[in-house]
């Protein structure tokens, strides 16, 4: 399982001495080069920025508390925001309507089955008496009480009954079958309409942030847009430097920041765990206070190592290993895996950005892992291929998976969303089922905790994220 220790710890004062970091730095907020610029020292900055803005809001307040254009603007996100909440409820009712009708199909087709039960029983009665018929010689017909043509009137009658009870049958059939597809159909709908639902919902909280936003500028004095917008140019280079700062995961993979979060966001909401969470446990930026996964990626899995095995990789995920690789077509003696780090274990043997070990990603012996999961969540995209631990979306959606597991117990036992954060990283720390209530609250409660410190930047990437999409 991709389970990462903590080699490096920087100050413990940093936050306690942030806010007079900022002051020192406040001329930092107009930037010409980000290049060699910390996490730290761009959440100043953007710190910075924003408090630039606040004043001059603030100044700009005191001269006009009135403009016709933004009141204008008000108005326009205001009707939006009642278009989308009158297609939000439009939807919530169609969802339903749909549920409805699933569900009459649902019974129609039981129905169907029991009428082409009974027309199979009355074809049984009567195939069985059209073969005595058949059976039935003419000189028995003759000696009989009925008259010779009665017999074969009778005959008749029962080819005709069963040929129409035949085609009463297959009518049943093909009646049961087109009650099935339309079924298939309103469910089809119905997922279509939950996904316009939240779409439409994403669309009316962007709406509001607008609005939000329009309501602070409404009593900013007009004579003074320029400068205003002057500074909101300069937020939006803070952005952009948010957006393309340096990204390192543990397995050392190198991306930016918007490059890492247009991988891990758009599933976000399938998986149910925060982009932030995510990409706060993938990172091993120097604001997490010290290198996670150093010396990760650099080793062979038959490589000799000072353990039990006397290789780099345990010889129970060797087998795992090995069955993953044929699948995905990789030389098992030319693919990197993680060396170990004799502090924290005998063996090392993680695979690719999110450090799965083998047998978590995928175990071929039991059937179990994260592979089909991740295969399921990325069936739109992989095209075919089988999921690889050593590809980033693959990976990435891989964590957010494992992350999902860890919180879904700790939701259980915590409240509040940094409780409940800090929880999800100290089980992905030191693992899902073998974790003492000692060993969690270890990891998850002291401000240089693994846990602690994943919550604290996860918390940090959240304001990130959240100033990139409005």
């Amino acid at each position: 399982m991709p389970i990462f220790r903590k080699i490096k710890i920087t100050a413990l004062l940093f936050f306690f001495f942030l806010p007079f970091i900022i002051t020192a730095v406040s001329s930092e907020c107009i930037i010409t080069n980000i290049e060699g610029k910390t996490d730290a020292e761009l959440k100043i900055i953007s710190e910075q920025c924003e408090k630039e803005v606040w004043e001059q809001k603030v100044l700009l307040d005191k001269k006009q508390r009135e403009s016709v254009t933004i009141e204008k603007a008000i108005l326009i996100a205001d009707t939006k925001i009642t278009k989308t909440d009158l297609s939000i409820r439009a939807s919530k009712v169609k969802i339903y309507q749909i549920g409805r009708e699933i569900n009459q199909k649902e019974k129609d087709i039981l129905t169907l089955a029991e009428k082409a039960d009974i027309t199979l029983g009355h074809l049984a009665v009567l195939v069985k008496k059209t073969n005595e018929l058949d059976s039935y010689s003419f000189l028995e017909a003759m000696l009989s009480q009925e008259t010779v043509s009665a017999f074969f009137i009778d005959t008749n009658d029962f080819e005709v009954i069963k040929r129409d009870l035949n085609r009463t049958l297959a009518e049943l059939r093909t009646i049961k079958q087109q009650t099935q597809d339309a079924k298939e159909s309103l469910e089809e709908s119905e997922m279509n309409e939950r996904g316009l639902k939240l779409v439409k919902e994403k669309e009316k909280k962007q709406n509001t942030t607008y609005k939000n936003e329009k309501d602070n500028l409404l009593n900013l004095n007009r004579e003074q847009e320029d400068e205003y917008k002057a500074t909101i140019a300069e937020k939006e280079r803070v952005k952009t430097a948010i957006k393309n700062r340096l990204f390192r995961t543990v397995g050392g993979v190198e991306l930016t920041f918007g490059e890492a979060l247009e991988l891990v966001q758009p599933y976000e909401g399938i998986i149910s765990v925060p982009a932030a969470l995510t990409l706060s446990i993938l990172s091993q930026e120097s604001g997490m206070d010290g290198l996670i996964g150093k010396n990760q990626g650099r080793c062979f899995y038959n490589q000799p190592a000072k353990n039990k095995a006397g290789t780099v990789m345990s010889a129970s995920q060797k087998p795992a290993f090995l069955a993953i690789l044929k699948e995905l077509g990789k030389n098992p003696d030319k693919t990197v895996v993680s060396c170990p780090i004799y502090s924290d274990g005998a063996y090392g043997g993680a695979m690719g950005p999110s450090q799965f070990m083998p047998r978590t990603w995928w175990d071929e012996a039991s059937g179990t892992g994260y592979r089909n999961r991740v295969a399921n969540v990325l069936k739109d995209v992989l095209n075919g291929r089988s999921p690889s631990p050593f590809e980033n979306r693959d990976a990435f959606a891989g964590t957010a998976l494992y992350l999902y597991d860890a919180m879904e117990r700790c939701e259980k036992a915590f409240n509040g969303q940094f409780s409940i954060w800090s929880c999800t990283a100290a089980k992905y720390y030191s693992g899902l089922y073998n974790t003492t209530d000692r060993t969690l609250l270890k990891h998850m409660r002291p401000t240089y905790s693994y846990g602690y410190k994943v919550a604290k930047r996860a918390e940090q990437f959240q304001r990130d994220i959240d100033l990139l999409n409005n």
